[in-house]
């Protein structure tokens, strides 16, 4: 499957994923409701919380909201229209991880590159990694890794950082 795709390419994360989270929190935010309804205080707390994750789940169907773009010198994820490019010459590794029940597509940058702030430090430190993928758009963990490293093989060569 990776071997199929042309660079430069445009992945998106799975609409499926959004469209079951985005029910999910609607039927809490109902569930929250009748809470209320018969009385319970909870529900406000419970409503409350789930209703601020529909307008985030929802604007994941908005295709500039979130995607992974591959490109020969580079990639660029975004995710709630926040994009980071990252050059593949200043990526050292590419490797899945576990983050709870959750496999991420995580990397470490190389020596040489400055590091900036504490988030990639206690990234790092809580998982071995020092920066992650926050989807793995429509691939399998270990695939999405075996394209990324592919690409860093074949582009990251280049010292232009």
């Amino acid at each position: 499957m990776t071997s199929s795709i042309q660079i430069p390419a445009t992945l998106r994360p799975s609409r499926k994923k959004a469209a079951m989270l985005f029910l999910v929190s609607l039927l809490f935010v109902v569930g929250g409701i009748w809470m209320v309804r018969d009385g319970q205080m909870m529900g406000y707390l419970c409503g409350g919380f789930f209703a601020l994750g529909l307008p985030v789940f929802a604007l994941q169907f908005h295709p500039k909201a979130a995607y992974l773009r591959l490109e020969p010198d580079s990639f660029t994820f975004c995710s709630l229209f926040r994009a980071h490019t990252v050059r593949w010459a200043i990526v050292r590794e590419f490797a899945v991880i576990y983050v709870g029940p959750n496999r991420m597509v995580a990397w470490n940058f190389t020596p040489d590159y400055p590091a900036s702030g504490s988030a990639r430090a206690i990234s790092k430190s809580l998982s071995g990694y020092e920066a992650a993928l926050p989807d793995t758009y429509g691939m399998k963990p270990q695939e999405l890794v075996e394209l990324m490293e592919g690409l860093r093989q074949s582009y990251g060569k280049t010292r232009n950082a």
